[in-house]
């Protein structure tokens, strides 16, 4: 199982990426028939905080096979680059709460692979709710218009090697950034950085 988000897929072109979510799509189901009821219910809870910080509506979120993929959850688009839904992957939420929280610590916060938070479970919805509120893909005037700021803000981080708390995965790209910065912000120790991107996710109405 691999430890990273799959960001974000267009699907809205076809070939190989639309086959992929289609299958999934296909697959999917609510994540309250998730097993451990624990784990379903800190899932909803992740999305409650996420809206109570972001102030956004809930998005569709669903667990699926993600057989093909080498991530934990995948947000996918249609057209115009607006986010079509998330879906997790079950091989990795479909287990006990204890497994999963060990996980994430293990493979993503311990190897400094992604930014540490107090809610390891929550991490990758998290962080996918915040893809598919901003992605580098979308063509909306105030995704356009964030951007810019994001992008500036992004460089302005590259460049900080003061910085604390953050991990590598976040430098992958402007929108694996933004995903890293919000969980962080979400459920991590705010910074200039956080507090920032929350600015400008109210600011353009994300």
């Amino acid at each position: 199982m691999g430890r990273n988000s799959g960001g974000v897929v267009n699907v809205s072109g076809g070939g190989a990426a639309a086959d992929i979510v289609a299958k999934a799509v296909k697959n999917s189901r609510s994540i309250s028939t998730i097993k451990d009821r624990s784990v379903a219910k800190e899932l909803q809870q992740g999305i409650s905080r996420f809206h109570a910080v972001l102030g956004v509506r809930e998005r569709s979120v669903r667990i699926a096979d993600l057989s093909g993929m080498n991530a934990l959850g995948v947000t996918y688009i249609g057209g115009e680059g607006k986010s079509a839904g998330i879906l997790l992957n079950e091989k990795f939420f479909d287990r006990k709460r204890k497994a999963i929280i060990t996980d994430v610590r293990k493979k993503h916060y311990d190897t400094g692979f992604k930014n540490r938070t107090n809610a390891p479970l929550q991490h990758t919805i998290t962080h996918e709710l915040a893809h598919a509120t901003w992605n580098a893909s979308m063509t909306s005037a105030n995704a356009r218009g964030a951007k810019k700021e994001i992008t500036q803000l992004y460089h302005r981080w590259l460049g900080d090697k003061k910085k604390k708390g953050y991990g590598s995965y976040g430098a992958t790209n402007v929108s694996e950034f933004w995903s890293e910065a919000i969980t962080k912000a979400v459920h991590g120790k705010a910074d200039r950085y956080t507090k920032r991107v929350i600015n400008i996710a109210r600011k353009y109405k994300l």
